[in-house]
């Protein structure tokens, strides 16, 4: 829930409520209908026949009132959920059989590195451009491929912007990677672009090329989803996985689609600096659900366990970095000329020898000054980072082994 619902007061009407319900009538939702939650905000209520009626009630409220207002919580009444309609195809895939796993044994040395650097910005359907998520991701390529600094084999390093940048497209380089890496093998994957609005539960998806805004809720189910992103993470046999994702929600990038924001807007507190980022939920749901989850700002425990033939090993894990927290949107500079995360963690990647800890530690207070200076006192931008290994110092860089 963010956190300006539980301290503004709520500009939601009766009025409002009715206007919901009497579209839901109109769109053919015919036993759903929306109450106040205890924060004031629009609840999801009745009965729904499966998910994507739940997710097309979900647009409609959100457009009457804006995203903030809407409750992100599933409905229990429905009908027809969708999983129930994939068990066939899920026991069909549980008779596919995987390579064996180590299972928490820590990997060896790095054997192979393979990366995807996606930058996202120009849409086809109507979506404002950002103006520097295709040099942001050039400049984290060129990062990863120059020979004195990642000395990543370029043609392991899959680099897709604007155009070349679809759905489609990144889909199969997310597949090409979970079929080419191995255990011992290190995966990078850095994505810019806008996000989505908060679906149902509550994330953020990555906007594609050609993600669509007609009607609202397709662009939950054409742009890169969270249970891509965690089917990428579970599915892949790579025991060192970086994954940054310098992208979030904004009402400005919407502004151009019709009937995509509530009209008079701002009397509902849906101005342009609205902004949604990545969320620990997210991030805890797309690295697996673990309990055990490492925060960025927790002790690593480097050097202390051991591999099974070997002395103290080298880092590993699964790594999320969002480039702002789940309140928050993700700026670009002007006078950087790229995202301000980015720009500073690409410089710490360059001053810290590649080291992803170490480049987030040293970027996390420059972006939050940087926003502040830039875009206003008021205005947050936090960078989050959670890893499933305490000892999670990766370096993007060629490790010499002795």
């Amino acid at each position: 829930m963010p956190a300006a619902a539980q301290t503004e007061p709520s500009p939601v009407t009766g009025q409002h409520l009715q206007a919901i319900n009497s579209s839901f009538a109109r769109n053919g939702i015919a036993y759903g209908r929306v109450e106040f939650d205890a924060y004031g905000r629009v609840m999801l209520k009745g009965d729904y026949a499966d998910e994507p009626e739940v997710d097309k009630a979900f647009s409609l409220a959100q457009v009457a009132v804006g995203v903030k207002w809407v409750s992100p919580v599933t409905p229990e009444n429905i009908r027809v959920k969708t999983w129930e309609k994939k068990l066939g195809s899920l026991f069909a895939r549980a008779n596919v059989l995987s390579p064996p796993v180590r299972g928490d044994v820590a990997p060896g040395p790095i054997r192979n590195r393979y990366a995807l650097v996606v930058g996202v910005g120009r849409f086809k359907y109507g979506i404002n451009p950002l103006e520097y998520a295709a040099r942001d991701a050039f400049s984290f390529y060129q990062f990863l491929t120059d020979p004195r600094r990642g000395q990543f084999r370029p043609e392991n390093v899959i680099f897709l912007t604007d155009e070349s940048a679809t759905r489609a497209n990144i889909s199969n380089a997310l597949n090409k990677l979970r079929q080419l890496a191995g255990e011992d093998d290190l995966v990078t994957v850095y994505l810019s672009s806008h996000g989505s609005p908060p679906d149902k539960k509550g994330a953020v998806n990555i906007v594609t090329h050609d993600t669509e805004t007609k009607p609202r809720e397709r662009i939950w189910y054409t742009s890169i989803t969270e249970d891509m992103l965690k089917e990428f993470v579970e599915g892949i046999r790579a025991k060192r996985l970086v994954m940054v994702l310098d992208t979030c929600y904004s009402n400005g990038a919407y502004r151009a689609v019709p009937g995509f924001l509530p009209p008079g807007g701002k009397s509902l507190g849906a101005d342009d600096n609205e902004g949604y980022g990545i969320s620990n939920d997210y991030s805890r749901r797309v690295l697996g659900g673990a309990k055990d989850l490492v925060l960025e700002d927790e002790t690593p425990k480097a050097g202390v366990a051991k591999s099974m033939n070997t002395g103290p090993i080298e880092p590993y894990g699964k790594v999320l970095i969002g480039a702002s927290g789940s309140g928050e949107q993700s700026w670009e500079s002007e006078q950087l000329r790229n995202s301000i995360f980015t720009y500073y963690f690409v410089d710490g990647l360059n001053r810290y020898g590649g080291s992803v800890q170490q480049a987030f530690n040293y970027a996390k207070p420059r972006v939050v000054s940087r926003v502040k200076e830039e875009k206003g006192r008021d205005i947050d931008q936090n960078p989050q980072a959670m890893a499933t290994s305490p000892n999670w110092d990766m370096r993007l860089t060629q490790v010499t082994t002795r």
